[in-house]
């Protein structure tokens, strides 16, 4: 019986034992060991991509010293270049003054010459009638004087654009003008109204904002019949949604100058 306790005892201790054993070599949680192992692994990574970190703000460094050293000429060039663009949009804009005023002064000869005879001074009345709404000729008038511009808030989308201006002169000959300038460059049908990254061009002449428009028509019908076009719908939307500005003034003199550029596209003879 004795012997029999004293074996169950003794193996009791070691089961004991060996429990205590594995608690002592199992003490630091599995999940720990592995954390601290990628950690390690980690830190050596991170040493190892050092260099690369190290050459990579070397050459941010030297690209930023070389921008920056080549700022002044960037400038430079820059400058003359706007300052060739300008002297060539004045020596443009004075070709153009030449060309209206060669322009009407042919035509003051053409109507002088054919007002000799009758007949001639029948083709005569016919080319002045001609001459308003095909630009030839410079006129003066009756009409509207309308003056539109960027919002004031200076956003990047309240801002006068190609659309609005063609949107703005369609309306305009919708409602009966005979005669349209814009900054003092006369339209005719054939005038082309686009836009050139942020400037807006006219036959390819860049336009400088407040842009405007002279009318020559009838001052109370014209203003009337515009807010029911196309165009004057467009400009409502634009003026109370966006904020551009648009002030229209009735004026008993309107002068146009003569287009610069009349094309003849088709003429047909005929007995006078």
């Amino acid at each position: 019986m004795n012997g029999g306790r004293t074996e169950r005892g003794a193996t009791a201790r070691t089961d004991s034992m060996d429990l205590l054993r594995e608690i002592q070599a199992s003490a630091v949680d599995p999940d720990y060991t592995r954390e601290r192992a990628w950690a390690q692994g980690g830190r050596a990574h991170r040493w190892a991509q050092l260099p690369v970190f190290a050459a990579a703000a070397a050459l941010f460094a030297m690209s930023m010293v070389l921008t920056t050293r080549a700022a002044p000429q960037i400038q430079t060039d820059r400058a003359a270049m706007v300052t060739a663009i300008e002297a060539t949009q004045k020596q443009q804009d004075q070709l153009r003054q030449e060309i209206a005023a060669t322009r009407a002064e042919t035509y003051a000869l053409q109507q002088k010459g054919l007002a000799s005879d009758a007949g001639n001074a029948r083709i005569a009345g016919q080319v002045e009638q001609l001459s308003i709404p095909t630009g030839a000729a410079p006129v003066v008038g009756p009409g509207l004087v309308i003056v539109v511009d960027d919002a004031s808030t200076g956003a990047a989308d309240a801002r006068v654009i190609d659309t609005d201006l063609q949107q703005l002169v369609n309306g305009l000959w919708q409602a009966g003008a005979e005669g349209i300038a814009i900054n003092d460059h006369r339209l005719t049908g054939l005038t082309a109204i686009r836009g050139a990254g942020d400037a807006i061009t006219v036959d390819y002449r860049s336009l400088t904002r407040p842009y405007t428009i002279a009318v020559i028509g009838d001052p109370n019908s014209l203003q009337q019949t515009f807010i029911t076009t196309d165009g004057g719908v467009w400009w409502n939307y634009l003026e109370k949604n966006i904020g551009i500005r648009m002030t229209i003034t009735r004026q008993k003199k309107v002068q146009l100058p003569a287009a610069t550029r009349v094309t003849l596209r088709q003429a047909k003879g005929g007995t006078p």
